[in-house]
């Protein structure tokens, strides 16, 4: 069975909002609750639900922790996931500090090209020289790189880190990649999100002309 891409995206927004559910001490949630928090209806959260089976009680919903704990696994965020980050600009410090917050990631390294920023510690990640990449890699064996790198460079970066092992890259920087076997990859480009968001406020009607 193929699931569509969308629900897979929806799922982490169904876990942010049942730990906000579980913070505020809802033990039991129902579909409809979900669907408000999330701004969707909620045959679509209960369509997304079933295709990993059958999680709430008739009547009454679903338990709170006991879905968080699915939908985890269903991720794959019950175990900690080893992440690198390869530039430490602007973006690369951020998504350190915000990375390094959550409590399934283990941020191990980031790596820079420029030698002034490396030989420091962000917020207990230590930065490296990229020369160094190999080395690091092949000692602390992360599953994701996260790239805040100009796109010239993205595929040489993606070649080296799938032949390092890496599984899985996620990009900032938009490029036309070819692609390795045995790896999976991953854009973030904002001005994209920011575009479709204005299409969506246009679509209510809610811009000014």
């Amino acid at each position: 069975m193929t699931i569509p891409e969308a629900t897979i995206r929806r799922l982490s927004i169904y876990l942010r909002c049942l730990r906000h559910s579980l913070a505020s001490g809802e033990e039991m949630v129902l579909s409809s609750h979900i669907a408000n928090r999330c701004g969707i209806s909620s045959s679509l959260v209960r369509k997304d639900l079933s295709y990993f089976g059958e999680f709430g009680i008739k009547g009454r919903g679903y338990k709170t922790k006991e879905l968080i704990a699915a939908i985890e696994k269903i991720i794959g965020i019950h175990n900690r996931t080893k992440v690198i980050i390869v530039g430490a600009g602007n973006l690369g410090r951020a998504l350190l500090k915000h990375l390094d917050e959550i409590p399934y990631f283990d941020v191990v390294a980031a790596f820079d090209k420029n030698e002034e920023k490396c030989g420091i510690e962000i917020d207990g990640i230590k930065v490296f020289h990229i020369s160094r990449l190999s080395e690091v890699i092949k000692e602390t064996r992360p599953d994701v790189a996260v790239l805040a790198i100009p796109p010239e460079g993205l595929q040489d970066m993606v070649d080296e880190l799938s032949s390092l092992g890496v599984k899985g890259v996620l990009s900032f920087a938009l490029s036309s990649v070819r692609i390795p076997r045995g790896i999976e990859l991953s854009f973030v480009e904002i001005a994209s999100e920011i575009e479709y968001l204005i299409y969506k406020i246009n679509r209510r009607g809610g811009t000014k002309k």
